[in-house]
């Protein structure tokens, strides 16, 4: 294929992918949004039609750029989550490509691979267009979830992900990439860029729609891409902001139910996101067995669908004393000390390796407070990444 031929196909292919998109001043920010990642996801599509219908009757100036990019989109017509895997799930080994499985003896990638690689490419085009101009490049990525819930942010937790994130008045959950891998989200930080994720309440609610709308709003007034009057942005963050009960605090995960086969799993009904639970309260049914709660804390994201594999997490408040600490910590020399702790060895410029046997306490959180993401390689052995 001629390079112009090349060049054809992939603006088609960004033409497809582009569902609405605004552009002001080329130095200003750009905005760049997710949404219909999930199939059975359809608030975030909903909530752009919206935003692009009031833009278009507006004559709001934009000081910069707003792309909104569609996911799933095979997905999106069936109206479920994904049709052979998760979109969200296999965005950690992009460059390397996606693992096959064979059909009738010819090998066949996952419907899902084709997807990544069109909104890969809308991704490149984007920051290939405005990277060496734009103040900023943010990305945000619109879902909801399969129980009832107030709206909350999740990210990974980097300071510049928490500069973005905290300006919204709703739970912030940090350090989701260490318990649920090849996110969208991730492969955007690892990129070099911002990038959060919004989570509006139910699927198929209409107040999930409302709460997406007025995120992209404030998203856009809170990142300089337009201005909005005061008494507006008030109603906006009201109709966003968490209900009683729920403090608009952030978050850190303690425990994550992984989830084999979905068919075999059964939560039990009437939990929302953000319950209070104690430690033995009866959660869900796997293989007929009963989970109870290994810990205190508050129930996170339970899965009352029967796709996907994560049946629930438990999550925490986190103290605003530890996050001004981490704040400092991360820009000092003490990276440097890593390597000196018994236990610890450096794997490259950005990890290292831990052996648990020897290494025994407070691992997770002084690597966390000097903003590492932390995995288990086996049950004696950590592997931490410098965010």
């Amino acid at each position: 294929m001629q390079k112009s031929e090349l060049s054809t196909v992939m603006t088609e292919v960004t033409d497809k992918r582009i569902r609405w998109s605004k552009e002001g001043s080329k130095r200003g920010p750009v905005i760049v949004l997710f949404v219909g990642i999930h199939g059975n996801e359809p608030a975030g599509i909903k909530a752009v039609d919206r935003l692009a219908e009031s833009v278009e009757k507006s004559d709001i100036e934009f000081y910069g750029s707003v792309y909104a990019i569609s996911g799933n989109i095979k997905a999106l017509e069936l109206g479920i989550r994904y049709l052979d895997t998760d979109l969200n799930r296999l965005w950690e080994n992009m460059d390397g490509g996606i693992e096959t499985k064979t059909v009738n003896g010819a090998p066949k990638s996952p419907a899902e691979y084709e997807e990544s690689l069109e909104i890969k490419e809308s991704i490149d085009q984007i920051i290939r267009k405005y990277r060496k101009e734009a103040s900023d490049i943010i990305f945000a990525d619109l879902h909801t979830t399969s129980s009832r819930s107030c709206a909350f942010i999740l990210l990974n937790d980097t300071l510049s992900n928490r500069e973005i994130a905290r300006t919204f008045p709703v739970p912030q959950i940090l350090g989701i990439e260490e318990n649920i891998h090849g996110t969208l989200l991730s492969y955007i930080n690892n990129l070099g860029y911002k990038a959060i994720g919004f989570e509006a309440g139910a699927h198929n609610d209409e107040i999930s729609i409302e709460r997406s709308e007025a995120f992209l709003w404030l998203l856009m007034d809170y990142n300089k891409v337009i201005n909005l009057p005061s008494e507006k942005k008030r109603e906006l963050e009201d109709q966003i902001s968490v209900h009683s009960g729920v403090p608009d605090v952030y978050f850190e995960i303690r425990h994550h139910k992984l989830v084999k086969h979905p068919e075999k799993f059964q939560m039990i009904s009437g939990f929302q996101n953000f319950d209070l639970i104690e430690k033995d309260t009866p959660l869900a049914y796997e293989n007929d067995k009963l989970l109870r709660a290994p810990v205190s804390g508050r129930i996170f994201m339970p899965l009352y669908q029967k796709v996907g594999h994560d049946g629930y997490l438990i999550i925490r408040e986190v103290s605003g004393f530890w996050l001004e600490l981490s704040a400092y910590f991360r820009n000092s020399y003490f990276h440097t000390l890593l390597k000196y702790l018994p236990g610890v060895s450096l794997l490259d410029q950005r990890s290292y390796l831990v052996n648990l046997r020897v290494a025994r306490f407070l691992v997770k959180e002084i690597f966390h407070l000097l903003g590492y993401r932390v995995y288990r390689k086996d049950e004696n052995t950590l592997i931490c990444y410098k965010r």
